[in-house]
């Protein structure tokens, strides 16, 4: 089974349905493997930066290696649409609305981080609710969201 195919059953096994927000279930949460590995589709994350787009292989390695800081949990990333893959469009990849960081960095600090890549973050928590598998940030953590239309 290649990536997409195992990134689509984890979405499914989430309970995805397209739209999300009209059944008011939070959109399904995957690990930086499962969105990028294998993922050829620049429209799959941050649409909006057209012509200047790096790829989805930019951005696989800056959320690692964001992934690497001490004060850094864990990364996931938010699935928000499926039309690509339910339309068989492109690469037919799931697109994301945000990535989430579960953090103990303060605030300015998460602010600094997409600088290469400008964002509408960071969000305090899960913008569109936390998936049902994701556990609550503990301690000093919280849950951060960097968004890109």
């Amino acid at each position: 089974m290649n990536n997409r195919a195992k990134l689509l059953t984890k979405i499914l096994n989430q309970g995805f349905r397209t739209p999300d927000w009209r059944y008011n279930q939070p959109p399904p949460g995957v690990t930086l493997e499962d969105f990028f590995e294998e993922n050829p589709c620049k429209e799959s994350i941050a649409p909006n930066f057209g012509d200047d787009h790096p790829g989805p292989n930019f951005f696989y390695s800056y959320w690692k290696e964001i992934r690497g800081h001490e004060d850094v949990e864990k990364v996931l990333v938010n699935i928000y649409d499926l039309s690509d893959t339910i339309f068989n469009k492109a690469s037919g990849w799931p697109s994301t609305g945000n990535t989430h960081i579960s953090t103990s960095a303060p605030r300015e600090v998460v602010e600094k981080w997409p600088e290469e890549l400008p964002s509408d973050g960071p969000i305090e928590g899960w913008p569109y609710g936390k998936p049902d598998f994701v556990q609550e940030a503990h301690g000093d953590f919280k849950s951060r969201a960097l968004a890109w239309n």
